[in-house]
């Protein structure tokens, strides 16, 4: 079976906000967990000569965080914050990355938000379906992932296909979170919204906090036995 999950995430912190609590589930039952991120955190200073001492504390936080968590490897492509967006590189990258780590699913954003993140919720989905040709040989050899899952940052998921229990691992998220400090400072805390959203998710399955994602049929499931379709 194959045990492997990739995220990919347009910032550094996207993934804790989104889906921290599902990520520490995955790795305390025995999953690989791998997250890939492309801005570096650039934008995140509060003060005019801030940008470099910026980039050097969030990325810092950014490994820290994910450690924390289990995160097998985080990697950043260090693209300016402003700067993530569809293009032919980024593209490629997300395309070497399904290839390098193979997973059996990959998680990532949905289009109901601001450019940045609206854009990789596309880019990324179209290469797990490119991923898969026999094309772009130096990125390495094909891989289709068997499903890809949206998650939520800012907006909310409309119409989520699964929520999942994450009553036993919120609190690493939180404490996962707390370590990207730089966040706070530009974007304010975000603790007790996440603890917010998670407990409204949760109360819509009767638990006490629960994390969101939506399906994608983007690419076709194969059906081989018709048992399968049940």
């Amino acid at each position: 079976m194959n045990k492997s999950v990739l995220v990919i995430a347009a910032h550094l912190d996207d993934s804790i906000i989104a889906v921290g609590g599902i990520l520490s589930k995955f790795v305390k039952n025995g999953y690989r967990v791998n997250v890939v991120c492309f801005g570096n955190g650039d934008e995140g200073f509060t003060t005019p000569d801030g940008r470099e001492r910026a980039i050097i504390k969030f990325k810092s936080e950014g490994v820290e965080a994910h450690k924390l968590l289990g995160v097998s490897n985080f990697e950043c492509f260090d693209v300016p914050d402003f700067g993530v967006h569809k293009n032919r590189d980024d593209y490629r990258q997300c395309i070497r990355s399904i290839r390098k780590y193979k997973p059996a699913i990959i998680i990532g954003h949905y289009w109901a938000e601001y450019f940045q993140h609206h854009e990789m919720a596309s880019q990324a989905r179209d290469a797990w379906f490119q991923a898969g040709w026999n094309c772009s040989a130096d990125l390495g050899e094909p891989w289709t992932a068997d499903k890809y899952y949206h998650y939520e940052v800012l907006q909310d998921l409309p119409e989520p296909t699964h929520l999942v229990d994450i009553s036993d691992t919120f609190e690493d998220k939180i404490e996962s979170f707390k370590r990207f400090t730089t966040a706070e400072e530009h974007l304010g805390s975000l603790a007790e919204q996440l603890r917010a959203r998670a407990r409204y998710h949760g109360s819509k399955i009767g638990v006490k906090y629960a994390e969101a994602l939506k399906q994608s049929f983007f690419t076709p499931q194969k059906i081989a036995e018709i048992k399968d379709l049940f």
